[in-house]
């Protein structure tokens, strides 16, 4: 199934999922949230609202023994209307408070008694400033004691019943909260829980995809640094090969063709000689083809030493860059300043070669595009580094961060720095707009043997 989706298919899905969840969850906490409060207040509300209404009854009830006392107390025409008049005021405000009490209140069964018992009690007391008004003190409080003070208790009682049936009803309400409240708890934990382990499952998929891609990263990396090496290898044997081709080809030159020219010339020379008296014609024509025999064996001399210089073989680095530099400026007409200390004779035949062509490259592109009057060349060998500098005063050029120009048709720097990494060497290229151009290469090499004794310090200035 995971094939067939796809791995990003998957994850795309189920990071959905674990948003949805959240978002059902918060929405859900919410609910519950606003569930909870909704209830709460409900809860207390119509709590304090019976409350309320139940407490103005026993005040009433308590207001009513008041001026009742109060009558008997001071038992005239005045204070019988006084009582009439209050008594009717409580009775209109208890006929609201239980009207209050049907709408809100869940004891409506009960209320029909207590307000009976309220009725009953209210109207003896409301007979009081008529039938009381002319009676003795002993008849007074024998009504009292007789009528009054029961009924009175049983109305106080029936109101306290009340109270009490509230305040069981508010405990009752609170621990239906109490389970509501947990059973949205557990839903919301539920829903998170669901959460929970698909993020795990989520985190768990894309771990194993950034993991496989990790591995198919090095993977390419490996591929890609084997290729890196192996264009390398074919890199280093293709200038091998061309360098043995040069070689061959130079041989070739100067021991076949350049021999053979060499005979001519010296054959023409004899018959230059031999021709004698008027034969003036056939000595100019001798005359001419001797300096083309010249000129020819020069030119393949040339030839010769720029495909492969026998002197880099037959004599080694350091004679090789010193005719290099003297052919440079006879070609030039550039001051060149060579410096030389320590080569050894025995560097292997690639450094010597990376060296000597490095060094060719940098004088032709001081000859042909830096426009510069002077150049210092600079090799210098320690027993662990073969350093080659060539620094020159010319226009330089604008580079990038590898020091290649930004604009160049040519891969001749391209070329230098292929060389320097086959040999295991590091090149720098510096240069600036006005500033010239300095090109070092530095090449690790092998300690000299103890046995090889130290070459002197040479210094040559051309």
């Amino acid at each position: 199934m995971l094939r067939k989706l796809g791995r990003r298919s998957v994850l795309r899905v189920g990071y959905a999922a674990v948003i949805l969840v959240l978002i059902l969850s918060a929405v859900e906490a919410y609910h519950i949230q606003v569930t909870i409060s909704q209830q709460q207040v409900e809860i207390f509300r119509h709590y304090v609202d019976e409350e309320q209404a139940l407490t103005t009854l026993r005040r009433n009830l308590w207001l009513e023994g008041i001026y009742v006392r109060d009558f008997f107390i001071r038992t005239t025409p005045e204070q019988a209307k006084i009582l009439s008049a209050q008594l009717d005021d409580i009775q209109k405000e208890n006929l609201g408070v239980f009207e209050h009490l049907a709408r809100v209140s869940s004891q409506r069964s009960e209320f029909p008694k207590v307000r009976q018992r309220l009725n009953d009690f209210l109207a003896i007391l409301t007979a009081v400033p008529s039938t009381m008004l002319h009676v003795s003190h002993d008849e007074q409080y024998k009504f009292v004691e007789r009528e009054i003070v029961p009924r009175r208790g049983e109305v106080y009682a029936a109101l306290i019943a009340l109270s009490a049936a509230d305040q069981q009803r508010l405990q009752d309400d609170e621990n239906r909260f109490a389970d509501s409240r947990h059973e949205g708890g557990e839903h919301l934990l539920i829903m998170l829980a669901i959460g929970v382990l698909l993020s795990v499952l989520v985190a768990a998929i894309s771990i194993r995809h950034s993991d496989n891609l990790a591995d198919r990263a090095e993977k390419h990396f490996a591929e890609v640094e084997q290729a890196k090496g192996e264009l390398q290898r074919l890199s280093a044997r293709l200038l091998e090969v061309e360098e043995e081709g040069r070689r061959q080809l130079a041989r070739e030159l100067h021991d076949e063709i350049g021999q053979a020219l060499a005979l001519l010339q010296i054959e023409i020379s004899r018959a230059q000689s031999a021709a004698g008296g008027p034969l003036s014609s056939l000595r100019d024509r001798l005359d001419r083809a001797r300096s083309l025999a010249e000129q020819t064996v020069q030119t393949v001399r040339d030839i010769s030493v720029l495909l492969r210089p026998t002197i880099l073989d037959d004599l080694g680095l350091a004679p090789a860059l010193q005719f290099q530099v003297e052919n440079f400026m006879r070609r030039s007409g550039i001051t060149c300043e060579y410096v030389e200390e320590n080569v050894s004779d025995q560097l292997p035949d690639a450094v010597k070669t990376c060296v000597y062509r490095i060094v060719q490259e940098a004088l032709h592109n001081c000859e042909k595009h830096s426009g510069a009057t002077k150049v210092h060349v600079t090799v210098q060998q320690s027993p662990v580094f073969l350093s080659v500098e060539v620094r020159d005063d010319g226009r330089g050029f604008q580079g990038n961060e590898k020091g290649m120009p930004f604009k160049t048709s040519g891969l001749g720097l391209l070329g230098i720095r292929e060389r320097a990494a086959i040999v295991g060497g590091s090149l720098e290229i510096d240069s600036a707009p006005g500033r010239g151009t300095r090109i070092a290469l530095r090449i690790p090499v092998a300690s000299p043997s103890p046995s090889a004794a130290p070459m002197p310090s040479d210094q040559v200035i051309v």
